[in-house]
Formats: structure tokens, sequence, C-alpha cells
């Protein structure tokens, strides 16, 4: 593993090491360009995952005390933990499911599609699936996304092969396991997915993509990565003209400590991105970074999932497997087809 001196300020910062800083490392070191990535968890690896679900909440969650308000139902219900993400080396790619849709057409269009949304700041997309298309296109290249460039789907359980058996005969055209980022054959030097079924608890096999065994270990081999977990960034700094110069974080033993950029990319989540750049607020800047808007810190979305629950006449013996992940595409959206994507998971 490289290491850059703190004081070297042509380094490029990276704060995170997840789905967005991980990549951004690799694709930056491999041009060969310094970067320093601070990432406020802990290393863990395919064998310290632990295959229990509690416990590995433990190992991998932003466990940090935090605060919510207001009248929605998560500050009555989980007032001090009001967001699952997570705080590990990989983010949240060691966690997801996997399941990697483009969005449709329609999506980028919402105000346009639903109308205004009292209360909300609703706006139509200012890009386009047309133009968004060559980048998914790179993504699921480089996550092997099934059912992309060749890659055949994964297989599906017994729970899978019923619910096959009904939309087929409802008239649903197109169905199938789904659109996953895990190894459906060996590829990008991984086996495939053996089917253990803890894929929220960090994949011990290595078939699910993750930064954590793909992106950050391609760009160490380059000489040009110097990975720093358990470093938590309280501060980006600047200079008296304005420009970003600096980051403020503190290391594994509690210790205060500074490194010096050229460039700093914020790459947390949804909540540790704009509570840093408002923390990160100045004479200059007093609203935070990279907020003229006032936007920063607005407009949240939870992640939205619908589920639909049934039960069976007889017992559908399925060991581990996957979980039970459903997608489906409404015809009201003008499909020619009805569609229902099913990525059979463990349940």
């Amino acid at each position: 593993m490289a290491k850059f001196d703190q004081g070297d300020d042509s380094v490029v910062v990276i704060i995170g090491s997840g789905a967005g800083g991980g990549t951004l490392a690799n694709e930056l070191a491999q041009k060969g360009i310094k970067v320093v990535v601070l990432e406020a968890g802990a290393m863990q690896s395919n064998a310290t995952f632990i295959n229990d679900e509690w416990k590995s909440f433990s190992q991998l969650a932003w466990l940090d005390p935090r605060t919510t308000s207001g009248t929605w139902r998560v500050a009555k219900d989980f007032s001090g933990l009001p967001a699952w993400v997570c705080k590990t080396v990989g983010g949240t790619t060691t966690h997801w499911a996997g399941a990697s849709l483009r969005l449709q057409e329609h999506e980028f269009k919402a105000r346009t599609t639903y109308g205004d949304i009292k209360g909300a700041n609703l706006m139509d997309w200012p890009v386009t699936l047309k133009e968004l298309e060559p980048y998914y296109a790179k993504a699921e290249d480089k996550m092997g996304v099934t059912r992309t460039n060749g890659i055949p789907g994964l297989p599906g359980n017994n729970n899978f092969k019923v619910m096959y058996a009904g939309a087929t005969k409802l008239g649903y055209k197109e169905v199938h396991t789904g659109n996953m980022a895990i190894n459906s054959q060996p590829r990008d030097d991984r086996g495939r997915c053996l089917q253990l079924g803890f894929c929220f608890q960090g994949c011990k096999s290595g078939a699910k993509w993750s930064t954590l065994y793909t992106e950050l270990p391609k760009a160490e081999k380059t000489g040009n990565m110097d990975l720093r977990p358990e470093s938590h960034v309280t501060r980006i700094e600047h200079s008296t003209a304005g420009l970003v110069n600096g980051v403020v974080y503190f290391d594994k033993d509690g210790k205060e400590q500074r490194q010096k950029a050229r460039i700093v990319c914020v790459a947390g989540n949804s909540i540790e991105t704009p509570r840093l750049l408002l923390l990160s607020a100045s004479n200059m800047f007093k609203d935070g970074l990279a907020n003229s808007s006032g936007q920063v810190g607005r407009n949240y979305m939870r992640h939205m999932t619908g589920s639909v629950y049934g039960t069976f006449g007889t017992a559908l013996p399925h060991l581990s497997l996957k979980l039970v992940l459903s997608v489906t595409r409404l015809l009201s959206r003008g499909m020619s087809s009805p569609t229902i994507h099913m990525p059979a998971r463990r349940v």
C-alpha cells in the first residue's frame, strides 16, 4: 500500500470507499493520479464477514448516535437510527443486494409524469435515459451485471419457480431473476455465486460486486492509492481564495489529523455527505460548502420498496439460496407487455 505525506498537496482526497469513492479511486489510480482514500469504517474481508444477520449488522452498519425529528414514522420508531447505512471499507457495496436496474425513461420525468406534489421539490432530471445509456453500459460491464454483455442470469430457487409459473399463466411475458451484479459464472477473477444466502451480510464468496475486493485492490496494485480505514473526516478546509485545500479527520486512535489536497471528492452517502458539507461552514461559506442553492441536506428520500407477501398451499424447501427480491414493471407506463423480475433470494 502506498503511503503519501499528509503535507502532499498534489494528492486527490476521496472521502468514502463505496460505490462512488472506491470506483473513483481506481479510475484515478489507473491514470497515475495519487489518491488518498479516507474511510470512516474498518477493513473487513470475505473471511471476516459474518453469516449472521444481527452480528453482521453490528459489524458493518453505521452505529454512531444520530438524531432525527419531525412527524414521520421513523422519527417516532427509530429516532436514534433513522437510516441503515454502512461504515466499513467498501461502504454499502458490502451490504447491497446487487440488484442493478436501469431507470426507465418516464422516471427521468417525474414531475412531467406525475405532476407537482405539494410540499416537495419535485423536478424532472436534467438528463435523459439516452444520454446515460453509455454509462449504464460501462457500469454493467464493470460490475458483471447478469443479462447484460452476454452474462447469463442467476438460477432461481423453488419460490421463483412457483412465482414464474403463476406469472406466466397470468400473461407476463418477461419473467426472470433480474439484472444482478452477482457472478452467475466466474468473471473478473471472482467465482460464481454459491447461493449462500447472506448477501446483505457481505459476500463471503466474492461473487457479488463490491469495491472492497474489486476496485480498491486494483487501485492498490498501481501504487497510487493510500487507503486509510477508520479515518473519520470532520471538516473540509479551504484557502483564503475559497478553494478547497485539505481535510481534517480523526484516525483510529482518535487523534486529529490533516491531509492536504489539490482536489477533495466527497463520496460518503446521502447522510454523511451533506452533513460534512454543512459542518465545513466558514466565514466565507456560512451555509456550508457547495450550498449556494441552500438545498444541501434537504430533499432527503429514503430507499423505497414495494413488497407482496403470500402463502403457498404446500411447503417449498429452498435451503438458503438468495433473498427473494421482486421488481415489477407496470403496464401503466406504456410497456408492451407486463414484466416481472424476480432475483430469487433467501427468505
